[in-house]
Protein backbone atom coordinates (compact mmCIF):
# COMPACT_ATOMS: atom_id res chain seq x y z
CA UNK A 1 0.00 0.00 0.00
CA UNK A 2 1.11 3.72 -0.42
CA UNK A 3 2.58 5.33 2.24
CA UNK A 4 1.15 8.39 3.54
CA UNK A 5 -2.67 7.26 3.50
CA UNK A 6 -5.55 8.45 5.06
CA UNK A 7 -8.21 6.64 7.30
CA UNK A 8 -11.89 8.01 7.03
CA UNK A 9 -12.70 10.31 9.89
CA UNK A 10 -9.17 10.64 10.78
CA UNK A 11 -7.03 13.94 9.96
CA UNK A 12 -3.89 12.02 10.52
CA UNK A 13 -1.99 10.42 7.97
CA UNK A 14 -1.24 6.54 8.70
CA UNK A 15 1.20 4.31 7.20
CA UNK A 16 -0.50 0.59 6.20
CA UNK A 17 0.73 -2.63 5.31
CA UNK A 18 -0.96 -5.85 4.35
CA UNK A 19 1.02 -8.53 6.83
CA UNK A 20 2.24 -11.73 5.01
CA UNK A 21 0.05 -14.97 5.03
CA UNK A 22 3.67 -16.36 7.21
CA UNK A 23 3.79 -13.41 9.87
CA UNK A 24 -0.13 -13.92 10.02
CA UNK A 25 0.39 -17.10 10.75
CA UNK A 26 2.86 -16.09 13.61
CA UNK A 27 1.08 -13.53 15.20
CA UNK A 28 -2.13 -15.95 15.71
CA UNK A 29 -0.08 -17.66 18.18
CA UNK A 30 0.75 -14.53 20.16
CA UNK A 31 -0.77 -13.58 23.44
CA UNK A 32 -2.64 -10.32 22.25
CA UNK A 33 -0.76 -8.30 24.89
CA UNK A 34 2.56 -9.47 23.20
CA UNK A 35 1.25 -8.48 19.59
CA UNK A 36 2.98 -5.05 18.03
CA UNK A 37 1.02 -2.60 18.46
CA UNK A 38 -1.71 -0.76 15.64
CA UNK A 39 -0.87 -5.24 14.14
CA UNK A 40 -4.39 -6.29 13.20
CA UNK A 41 -5.29 -9.64 11.93
CA UNK A 42 -4.09 -9.53 8.23
CA UNK A 43 -3.18 -5.27 8.08
CA UNK A 44 -0.85 -2.53 9.85
CA UNK A 45 -2.10 0.68 10.48
CA UNK A 46 -0.27 3.11 12.47
CA UNK A 47 -0.69 6.82 12.82
CA UNK A 48 1.93 9.21 11.82
CA UNK A 49 0.74 11.53 14.33
CA UNK A 50 0.38 14.10 11.75
CA UNK A 51 -2.15 16.04 9.20
CA UNK A 52 1.02 17.57 6.97
CA UNK A 53 1.28 15.48 4.06
CA UNK A 54 5.33 15.90 3.76
CA UNK A 55 5.69 15.83 7.56
CA UNK A 56 3.84 12.55 7.11
CA UNK A 57 6.24 10.96 4.04
CA UNK A 58 8.87 11.95 5.65
CA UNK A 59 8.46 9.41 8.65
CA UNK A 60 7.31 7.13 6.68
CA UNK A 61 10.58 5.17 5.87
CA UNK A 62 11.57 4.81 9.77
CA UNK A 63 7.83 3.48 10.62
CA UNK A 64 8.35 0.91 7.31
CA UNK A 65 12.21 0.06 8.24
CA UNK A 66 10.86 -0.61 12.04
CA UNK A 67 7.61 -2.78 10.87
CA UNK A 68 10.40 -4.58 7.71
CA UNK A 69 12.68 -5.04 11.60
CA UNK A 70 9.74 -6.92 13.45
CA UNK A 71 8.58 -8.65 10.84
CA UNK A 72 12.07 -9.89 9.87
CA UNK A 73 12.63 -11.14 14.03
CA UNK A 74 8.61 -12.51 14.03
CA UNK A 75 10.14 -14.84 11.22
CA UNK A 76 13.13 -15.50 12.85
CA UNK A 77 11.61 -16.76 15.99
CA UNK A 78 11.96 -15.80 19.98
CA UNK A 79 15.05 -16.07 20.82
CA UNK A 80 16.52 -15.84 24.36
CA UNK A 81 18.43 -12.98 25.81
CA UNK A 82 21.43 -12.94 28.10
CA UNK A 83 22.02 -10.95 30.74
CA UNK A 84 24.26 -8.62 28.69
CA UNK A 85 21.68 -8.21 26.37
CA UNK A 86 18.88 -7.86 28.81
CA UNK A 87 21.05 -5.01 30.53
CA UNK A 88 21.95 -3.44 27.40
CA UNK A 89 17.68 -3.49 26.39
CA UNK A 90 17.25 -1.98 30.04
CA UNK A 91 20.18 0.54 29.38
CA UNK A 92 18.22 2.49 26.49
CA UNK A 93 15.32 2.61 28.37
CA UNK A 94 17.08 4.16 31.31
CA UNK A 95 18.45 6.02 28.58
CA UNK A 96 15.80 7.30 26.59
CA UNK A 97 14.44 9.00 29.69
CA UNK A 98 17.34 9.78 31.76
CA UNK A 99 19.25 11.66 28.76
CA UNK A 100 16.26 11.98 26.59
CA UNK A 101 14.73 14.53 28.70
CA UNK A 102 17.90 15.85 30.85
CA UNK A 103 17.37 19.07 29.34
CA UNK A 104 13.94 19.76 29.99
CA UNK A 105 12.91 17.40 32.58
CA UNK A 106 8.86 18.44 32.12
CA UNK A 107 8.29 17.65 35.27
CA UNK A 108 8.81 18.87 38.63
CA UNK A 109 11.20 17.39 41.02
CA UNK A 110 8.36 16.05 43.60
CA UNK A 111 6.72 14.80 40.77
CA UNK A 112 9.61 13.08 39.60
CA UNK A 113 9.99 11.66 42.66
CA UNK A 114 6.59 10.32 42.50
CA UNK A 115 6.99 8.62 39.59
CA UNK A 116 10.17 7.01 41.72
CA UNK A 117 7.67 6.08 44.39
CA UNK A 118 4.97 4.16 42.35
CA UNK A 119 7.92 2.72 40.50
CA UNK A 120 9.15 1.40 43.95
CA UNK A 121 5.32 0.54 44.55
CA UNK A 122 5.51 -2.09 41.63
CA UNK A 123 8.57 -3.40 42.47
CA UNK A 124 6.96 -4.63 45.69
CA UNK A 125 3.45 -5.63 44.22
CA UNK A 126 1.86 -2.57 45.71
CA UNK A 127 0.80 -1.48 42.56
CA UNK A 128 -2.61 -0.36 40.85
CA UNK A 129 -5.67 -2.18 41.13
CA UNK A 130 -3.78 -5.88 41.19
CA UNK A 131 -2.61 -4.64 44.69
CA UNK A 132 -5.98 -3.87 45.98
CA UNK A 133 -8.09 -6.88 44.37
CA UNK A 134 -6.35 -9.92 46.56
CA UNK A 135 -7.19 -12.20 43.54
CA UNK A 136 -3.15 -13.20 44.25
CA UNK A 137 -2.48 -16.02 46.82
CA UNK A 138 1.08 -15.17 46.97
CA UNK A 139 3.03 -11.61 47.47
CA UNK A 140 5.20 -12.76 44.22
CA UNK A 141 1.89 -13.38 42.60
CA UNK A 142 1.46 -9.60 43.48
CA UNK A 143 4.57 -8.16 42.65
CA UNK A 144 4.69 -10.01 39.13
CA UNK A 145 0.84 -8.10 38.77
CA UNK A 146 1.81 -5.13 39.55
CA UNK A 147 5.18 -4.75 37.66
CA UNK A 148 2.97 -6.36 34.48
CA UNK A 149 0.44 -3.35 35.00
CA UNK A 150 3.09 -1.14 35.33
CA UNK A 151 5.47 -1.79 32.69
CA UNK A 152 4.69 -4.89 30.71
CA UNK A 153 3.14 -2.60 27.84
CA UNK A 154 5.86 -0.21 27.70
CA UNK A 155 8.32 -3.05 27.27
CA UNK A 156 6.36 -4.80 24.37
CA UNK A 157 6.26 -1.71 23.01
CA UNK A 158 9.93 -1.39 23.15
CA UNK A 159 11.04 -4.28 22.59
CA UNK A 160 8.71 -3.90 18.88
CA UNK A 161 10.60 -1.01 17.88
CA UNK A 162 14.06 -2.59 18.63
CA UNK A 163 12.74 -5.72 16.36
CA UNK A 164 13.33 -7.97 19.07
CA UNK A 165 11.19 -10.68 19.65
CA UNK A 166 12.17 -12.91 22.38
CA UNK A 167 11.13 -15.93 25.43
CA UNK A 168 8.62 -15.20 28.33
CA UNK A 169 11.59 -15.45 30.77
CA UNK A 170 13.85 -13.15 28.77
CA UNK A 171 10.66 -10.63 28.32
CA UNK A 172 9.96 -10.45 32.17
CA UNK A 173 14.10 -10.04 33.43
CA UNK A 174 13.79 -7.18 31.25
CA UNK A 175 10.67 -5.70 32.67
CA UNK A 176 12.14 -6.28 36.37
CA UNK A 177 15.41 -4.60 35.26
CA UNK A 178 13.56 -2.24 33.56
CA UNK A 179 11.88 -1.42 36.78
CA UNK A 180 14.93 -0.89 38.47
CA UNK A 181 16.69 1.51 36.35
CA UNK A 182 13.71 3.19 35.50
CA UNK A 183 13.10 4.14 39.16
CA UNK A 184 16.90 5.27 39.08
CA UNK A 185 16.17 7.27 35.98
CA UNK A 186 13.15 8.93 37.40
CA UNK A 187 15.54 10.02 40.64
CA UNK A 188 17.97 11.25 38.34
CA UNK A 189 15.30 13.50 36.46
CA UNK A 190 13.87 15.21 39.98
CA UNK A 191 17.87 16.17 40.12
CA UNK A 192 18.20 17.91 37.29
CA UNK A 193 14.31 19.51 37.69
CA UNK A 194 16.23 20.93 40.56
CA UNK A 195 19.54 22.50 38.78
CA UNK A 196 21.81 19.35 39.50
CA UNK A 197 23.63 18.26 36.11
CA UNK A 198 26.46 16.23 37.84
CA UNK A 199 27.99 13.74 35.44
CA UNK A 200 25.81 10.75 35.23
CA UNK A 201 27.85 7.76 36.72
CA UNK A 202 24.71 5.10 36.50
CA UNK A 203 24.71 5.49 32.74
CA UNK A 204 28.11 3.93 32.70
CA UNK A 205 26.83 0.39 33.38
CA UNK A 206 25.21 -0.43 30.12
CA UNK A 207 26.87 -1.76 27.02
CA UNK A 208 25.69 -1.27 23.44
CA UNK A 209 23.03 -4.02 22.56
CA UNK A 210 24.44 -7.16 20.45
CA UNK A 211 21.71 -9.19 18.84
CA UNK A 212 21.99 -12.87 19.00
CA UNK A 213 22.61 -13.75 15.52
CA UNK A 214 20.56 -15.18 13.09
CA UNK A 215 19.79 -18.54 12.89
CA UNK A 216 21.84 -18.85 9.39
CA UNK A 217 24.56 -18.66 11.95
CA UNK A 218 27.53 -16.61 10.35
CA UNK A 219 25.58 -15.36 7.23
CA UNK A 220 26.71 -12.13 7.32
CA UNK A 221 26.79 -10.02 4.38
CA UNK A 222 30.18 -9.81 3.92
CA UNK A 223 30.20 -14.09 3.59
CA UNK A 224 27.02 -13.93 1.33
CA UNK A 225 28.73 -11.57 -0.90
CA UNK A 226 32.39 -13.50 -0.75
CA UNK A 227 30.21 -16.97 -1.24
CA UNK A 228 28.43 -15.81 -4.09
CA UNK A 229 31.83 -14.14 -5.24
CA UNK A 230 33.57 -17.21 -6.01
CA UNK A 231 30.14 -18.94 -7.07
CA UNK A 232 30.08 -16.27 -9.64
CA UNK A 233 34.21 -17.09 -10.75
CA UNK A 234 33.34 -20.38 -11.03
CA UNK A 235 30.51 -20.51 -13.61
CA UNK A 236 32.38 -17.62 -16.12
CA UNK A 237 31.42 -14.28 -14.72
CA UNK A 238 34.26 -11.71 -15.47
CA UNK A 239 36.26 -10.76 -12.66
CA UNK A 240 35.66 -7.66 -12.86
CA UNK A 241 31.74 -7.76 -12.90
CA UNK A 242 32.27 -10.03 -10.19
CA UNK A 243 34.49 -7.74 -7.89
CA UNK A 244 32.31 -4.71 -8.55
CA UNK A 245 29.38 -6.25 -7.34
CA UNK A 246 31.46 -7.23 -4.23
CA UNK A 247 32.42 -4.15 -3.76
CA UNK A 248 29.27 -2.49 -3.86
CA UNK A 249 28.19 -5.29 -0.86
CA UNK A 250 31.30 -3.61 1.62
CA UNK A 251 29.47 0.30 0.40
CA UNK A 252 25.91 -1.05 1.47
CA UNK A 253 27.43 -2.85 4.51
CA UNK A 254 28.96 0.67 5.57
CA UNK A 255 25.50 2.29 4.45
CA UNK A 256 23.47 0.01 6.66
CA UNK A 257 25.86 0.14 9.95
CA UNK A 258 25.64 -3.90 10.44
CA UNK A 259 26.80 -7.17 8.31
CA UNK A 260 24.19 -9.16 9.24
CA UNK A 261 22.33 -10.33 6.20
CA UNK A 262 18.66 -11.44 7.79
CA UNK A 263 18.17 -7.87 8.75
CA UNK A 264 18.18 -6.35 5.65
CA UNK A 265 14.79 -5.36 4.80
CA UNK A 266 13.19 -4.28 1.78
CA UNK A 267 13.16 -0.73 3.32
CA UNK A 268 16.76 -0.78 3.85
CA UNK A 269 17.23 -0.86 0.21
CA UNK A 270 14.53 1.71 -0.31
CA UNK A 271 16.15 3.81 1.95
CA UNK A 272 19.17 3.18 0.01
CA UNK A 273 17.80 3.93 -3.43
CA UNK A 274 16.44 7.24 -1.65
CA UNK A 275 19.65 8.20 -0.94
CA UNK A 276 21.26 7.28 -4.32
CA UNK A 277 19.09 9.91 -5.66
CA UNK A 278 19.94 12.50 -3.01
CA UNK A 279 23.44 12.24 -4.39
CA UNK A 280 21.86 12.53 -7.90
CA UNK A 281 22.55 9.27 -9.20
CA UNK A 282 21.10 8.78 -12.40
CA UNK A 283 18.25 6.64 -12.17
CA UNK A 284 19.52 3.66 -14.78
CA UNK A 285 22.58 3.43 -12.43
CA UNK A 286 20.26 2.98 -9.30
CA UNK A 287 17.97 -0.03 -10.96
CA UNK A 288 20.59 -1.48 -13.64
CA UNK A 289 23.73 -1.39 -11.11
CA UNK A 290 23.18 -0.64 -7.59
CA UNK A 291 19.62 -2.55 -7.43
CA UNK A 292 20.79 -5.21 -10.05
CA UNK A 293 24.04 -6.09 -8.02
CA UNK A 294 22.44 -7.17 -5.04
CA UNK A 295 19.19 -8.80 -6.62
CA UNK A 296 21.64 -11.19 -8.36
CA UNK A 297 23.48 -11.65 -4.83
CA UNK A 298 20.06 -11.85 -2.53
CA UNK A 299 18.91 -14.29 -5.24
CA UNK A 300 21.55 -16.71 -4.93
CA UNK A 301 21.51 -16.52 -1.28
CA UNK A 302 17.72 -17.38 -1.09
CA UNK A 303 18.35 -20.13 -3.76
CA UNK A 304 20.48 -21.94 -1.34
CA UNK A 305 18.63 -21.36 1.73
CA UNK A 306 20.88 -18.36 3.38
CA UNK A 307 17.65 -15.71 3.39
CA UNK A 308 14.10 -16.38 3.26
CA UNK A 309 13.37 -13.67 0.92
CA UNK A 310 15.13 -11.43 -1.51
CA UNK A 311 14.99 -7.55 0.10
CA UNK A 312 15.30 -6.10 -3.40
CA UNK A 313 12.21 -7.67 -4.52
CA UNK A 314 9.77 -4.81 -5.67
CA UNK A 315 12.14 -1.68 -5.20
CA UNK A 316 13.41 -1.30 -8.52
CA UNK A 317 12.20 2.76 -9.44
CA UNK A 318 9.68 3.10 -11.82
CA UNK A 319 10.23 5.55 -14.50
CA UNK A 320 8.56 6.09 -17.82
CA UNK A 321 10.28 9.55 -18.41
CA UNK A 322 14.15 9.05 -20.15
CA UNK A 323 16.86 11.48 -18.60
CA UNK A 324 16.42 14.17 -21.35
CA UNK A 325 19.42 13.60 -24.21
CA UNK A 326 20.52 17.74 -25.14
CA UNK A 327 23.24 16.32 -27.14
CA UNK A 328 24.66 13.16 -29.53
CA UNK A 329 26.39 10.43 -27.55
CA UNK A 330 29.11 10.82 -29.95
CA UNK A 331 32.14 12.95 -30.31
CA UNK A 332 31.73 15.78 -32.48
CA UNK A 333 35.14 15.94 -35.12
CA UNK A 334 36.22 19.36 -33.06
CA UNK A 335 35.87 17.06 -29.76
CA UNK A 336 37.60 13.70 -30.87
CA UNK A 337 40.00 16.04 -32.78
CA UNK A 338 40.87 17.98 -29.47
CA UNK A 339 41.21 15.07 -27.52
CA UNK A 340 43.90 13.76 -29.82
CA UNK A 341 45.90 16.36 -29.83
CA UNK A 342 46.04 16.72 -26.16
CA UNK A 343 46.68 13.18 -25.77
CA UNK A 344 49.04 13.46 -28.55
CA UNK A 345 51.06 16.27 -26.54
CA UNK A 346 51.35 14.70 -23.06
CA UNK A 347 54.20 14.76 -21.18
CA UNK A 348 54.48 12.93 -17.89
CA UNK A 349 55.62 14.05 -14.56
CA UNK A 350 58.43 13.05 -12.52
CA UNK A 351 55.91 11.38 -10.05
CA UNK A 352 53.53 9.78 -12.58
CA UNK A 353 53.92 6.24 -13.53
CA UNK A 354 55.28 6.09 -17.19
CA UNK A 355 52.61 3.50 -17.89
CA UNK A 356 49.78 5.78 -16.89
CA UNK A 357 51.58 8.40 -19.04
CA UNK A 358 51.46 6.11 -21.93
CA UNK A 359 47.70 5.03 -21.02
CA UNK A 360 46.92 9.04 -21.48
CA UNK A 361 48.92 9.12 -24.94
CA UNK A 362 47.52 6.11 -26.32
CA UNK A 363 44.60 4.76 -25.12
CA UNK A 364 42.78 7.67 -26.91
CA UNK A 365 44.18 7.28 -29.87
CA UNK A 366 43.25 3.28 -30.11
CA UNK A 367 39.92 3.54 -28.50
CA UNK A 368 38.86 6.29 -31.42
CA UNK A 369 40.42 3.75 -34.59
CA UNK A 370 38.64 0.91 -32.85
CA UNK A 371 35.38 1.72 -30.41
CA UNK A 372 36.84 -0.83 -28.05
CA UNK A 373 35.85 -0.40 -24.14
CA UNK A 374 38.54 2.06 -22.82
CA UNK A 375 39.00 -0.69 -19.66
CA UNK A 376 39.70 -3.09 -22.34
CA UNK A 377 41.98 -1.63 -24.11
CA UNK A 378 44.18 -0.34 -20.87
CA UNK A 379 44.50 -4.13 -20.08
CA UNK A 380 46.85 -4.59 -23.88
CA UNK A 381 49.67 -6.19 -23.34
CA UNK A 382 53.19 -5.82 -25.97
CA UNK A 383 52.29 -9.68 -27.01
CA UNK A 384 49.07 -8.88 -28.13
CA UNK A 385 50.24 -6.65 -31.07
CA UNK A 386 51.32 -8.63 -33.68
CA UNK A 387 52.06 -8.17 -37.53
CA UNK A 388 50.20 -10.67 -39.38
CA UNK A 389 51.76 -11.03 -42.74
CA UNK A 390 48.69 -10.31 -45.04
CA UNK A 391 46.80 -8.00 -42.90
CA UNK A 392 49.05 -5.63 -41.54
CA UNK A 393 49.26 -5.17 -37.31
CA UNK A 394 46.53 -6.52 -36.02
CA UNK A 395 45.39 -5.72 -32.02
CA UNK A 396 43.73 -9.04 -30.04
CA UNK A 397 42.19 -8.03 -27.14
CA UNK A 398 41.84 -11.22 -25.39
CA UNK A 399 39.93 -12.50 -21.69
CA UNK A 400 43.71 -13.85 -21.13
CA UNK A 401 45.02 -9.98 -20.58
CA UNK A 402 42.34 -9.05 -18.16
CA UNK A 403 38.43 -8.89 -18.21
CA UNK A 404 36.50 -8.60 -21.40
CA UNK A 405 33.01 -7.91 -21.09
CA UNK A 406 31.60 -11.00 -23.35
CA UNK A 407 35.11 -12.94 -22.60
CA UNK A 408 35.18 -13.22 -26.02
CA UNK A 409 39.27 -12.21 -27.99
CA UNK A 410 38.41 -9.27 -30.71
CA UNK A 411 41.43 -9.14 -33.22
CA UNK A 412 41.35 -5.24 -34.66
CA UNK A 413 43.47 -3.97 -37.55
CA UNK A 414 45.98 -1.19 -36.35
CA UNK A 415 44.72 1.88 -38.37
CA UNK A 416 47.52 3.43 -39.97
CA UNK A 417 47.12 6.53 -38.31
CA UNK A 418 48.53 4.92 -35.63
CA UNK A 419 51.27 3.01 -36.88
CA UNK A 420 51.87 6.70 -39.00
CA UNK A 421 52.49 8.48 -35.24
CA UNK A 422 54.23 6.10 -33.39
CA UNK A 423 52.37 3.57 -31.71
CA UNK A 424 54.19 0.69 -32.92
CA UNK A 425 57.35 1.93 -32.20
CA UNK A 426 55.98 2.50 -28.81
CA UNK A 427 54.80 -1.16 -28.33
CA UNK A 428 58.21 -2.28 -30.11
CA UNK A 429 60.41 -0.19 -27.21
CA UNK A 430 57.72 -1.75 -24.48
CA UNK A 431 58.92 -3.83 -22.08
CA UNK A 432 56.92 -7.33 -21.97
CA UNK A 433 53.84 -7.26 -20.80
CA UNK A 434 51.05 -5.05 -19.71
CA UNK A 435 51.73 -2.05 -21.58
CA UNK A 436 49.67 0.98 -19.88
CA UNK A 437 49.55 -0.98 -15.94
CA UNK A 438 51.05 -2.88 -14.22
CA UNK A 439 49.90 -6.44 -12.66
CA UNK A 440 49.05 -6.15 -8.75
CA UNK A 441 48.73 -8.51 -6.28
CA UNK A 442 48.59 -12.22 -7.14
CA UNK A 443 48.64 -10.91 -10.65
CA UNK A 444 45.55 -9.21 -10.73
CA UNK A 445 44.99 -6.74 -13.51
CA UNK A 446 41.98 -5.04 -12.45
CA UNK A 447 42.69 -3.38 -9.82
CA UNK A 448 45.22 -1.66 -11.19
CA UNK A 449 43.67 -1.41 -14.45
CA UNK A 450 40.82 0.50 -13.00
CA UNK A 451 43.17 3.75 -11.60
CA UNK A 452 44.43 3.57 -14.73
CA UNK A 453 40.90 4.39 -16.23
CA UNK A 454 40.24 6.94 -13.95
CA UNK A 455 43.17 9.07 -14.67
CA UNK A 456 42.51 8.82 -18.52
CA UNK A 457 38.97 9.70 -18.11
CA UNK A 458 39.94 12.56 -15.52
CA UNK A 459 42.36 13.42 -18.59
CA UNK A 460 38.89 13.36 -21.19
CA UNK A 461 36.68 14.96 -18.92
CA UNK A 462 38.74 18.33 -19.02
CA UNK A 463 38.16 18.72 -22.46
CA UNK A 464 34.68 17.99 -23.56
CA UNK A 465 31.42 19.69 -22.30
CA UNK A 466 29.72 18.10 -18.90
CA UNK A 467 26.69 17.22 -20.75
CA UNK A 468 28.47 14.42 -22.14
CA UNK A 469 28.05 12.28 -19.30
CA UNK A 470 30.31 8.89 -20.25
CA UNK A 471 33.63 10.44 -21.84
CA UNK A 472 34.94 6.96 -22.20
CA UNK A 473 32.52 5.31 -23.12
CA UNK A 474 31.59 7.64 -26.31
CA UNK A 475 34.40 6.33 -27.94
CA UNK A 476 32.57 3.55 -29.29
CA UNK A 477 29.62 5.59 -30.25
CA UNK A 478 31.89 7.66 -31.85
CA UNK A 479 33.90 4.70 -33.73
CA UNK A 480 30.54 3.59 -34.87
CA UNK A 481 28.98 6.63 -36.11
CA UNK A 482 31.70 7.78 -38.15
CA UNK A 483 32.50 4.67 -39.53
CA UNK A 484 28.75 3.88 -40.74
CA UNK A 485 29.03 7.37 -42.80
CA UNK A 486 31.88 6.50 -44.61
CA UNK A 487 29.73 3.05 -45.69
CA UNK A 488 31.41 0.31 -43.42
CA UNK A 489 28.63 -2.12 -42.38
CA UNK A 490 27.48 -2.03 -38.97
CA UNK A 491 27.89 -5.66 -38.36
CA UNK A 492 31.72 -5.20 -39.37
CA UNK A 493 31.48 -2.19 -36.86
CA UNK A 494 30.17 -4.24 -34.31
CA UNK A 495 32.71 -6.78 -34.85
CA UNK A 496 35.82 -4.26 -34.22
CA UNK A 497 34.20 -2.62 -31.74
CA UNK A 498 33.47 -6.37 -29.51
CA UNK A 499 30.14 -5.79 -29.59
CA UNK A 500 27.55 -8.43 -29.28
CA UNK A 501 25.68 -10.04 -32.25
CA UNK A 502 21.78 -8.59 -32.13
CA UNK A 503 20.47 -11.76 -33.35
CA UNK A 504 20.86 -15.51 -33.70
CA UNK A 505 21.62 -14.78 -37.19
CA UNK A 506 24.35 -12.34 -36.43
CA UNK A 507 25.71 -14.73 -34.50
CA UNK A 508 26.37 -17.08 -37.61
CA UNK A 509 27.68 -14.55 -39.26
CA UNK A 510 31.80 -14.64 -39.09
CA UNK A 511 33.75 -11.35 -39.61
CA UNK A 512 37.17 -12.13 -41.30
CA UNK A 513 40.18 -10.62 -40.29
CA UNK A 514 40.10 -9.37 -44.44
CA UNK A 515 36.69 -7.86 -43.95
CA UNK A 516 38.08 -5.99 -40.53
CA UNK A 517 41.18 -5.01 -42.16
CA UNK A 518 39.31 -3.66 -45.54
CA UNK A 519 37.29 -1.86 -43.07
CA UNK A 520 39.72 -0.19 -41.24
CA UNK A 521 41.28 1.41 -44.48
CA UNK A 522 38.36 2.81 -45.32
CA UNK A 523 38.01 4.55 -41.81
CA UNK A 524 38.99 8.07 -42.40
CA UNK A 525 41.82 10.20 -40.35
CA UNK A 526 40.51 12.30 -37.65
CA UNK A 527 41.04 15.58 -38.88
CA UNK A 528 43.90 17.55 -36.66
CA UNK A 529 45.05 21.13 -36.47
CA UNK A 530 41.81 22.63 -37.78
CA UNK A 531 38.46 23.78 -36.79
CA UNK A 532 36.07 21.25 -39.21
CA UNK A 533 32.32 20.46 -39.26
CA UNK A 534 32.37 17.20 -40.40
CA UNK A 535 35.30 13.73 -40.30
CA UNK A 536 38.32 14.15 -42.68
CA UNK A 537 37.99 11.69 -45.62
CA UNK A 538 41.16 11.44 -46.13
CA UNK A 539 41.72 7.56 -46.46
CA UNK A 540 44.34 5.06 -45.43
CA UNK A 541 46.91 4.21 -48.31
CA UNK A 542 45.88 1.01 -49.53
Amino acid sequence: MACPTKRRGSDNWYYRKRIPKDVQAILAKLPKDQRPPNWFKDQISISLGTGDRTAAKAKCPEVAAEVERTMAALRDGPKSLTDKQISALSGELYKAFAAGLEDSPVLTTEQWLRVAELNEQARQGEYGAVAGLGIHRSQEERRRASLEERFGRMADIFLTRRGVVTDHESRWKLIEWASRDLSEAARKLSRNADGDFSPDDYAKRFQPFEPTPSKATGRSLTALAVAWHKAALDRGVTKRDADRIKRRFEVLIEFLGHDDASRVSKQDIIRWKDQRLADKRSVKLINDTDIASFSNVFNWGVEREWLASNPTDGTRIKSKRKKAEVREKFFLPDEAAAILQHAAAIVGSKREDPKTTAAKRWVPWLCAYSGARVAEMIQLRKQDVRKDPVHGWIIRLTPEAGSIKNNKFCDVPVHEHLIATGFIDFVNNAKAGHLFCDTGKGGAIEGPAEGVYKRVYEMVRELVPREMRQPNHAWRYTFKSYGLEVGIEALTLDAISNHAPKSQGEMYTKVTLKTRSNAMRKFPRYALGKSTGAVAVEHAAE
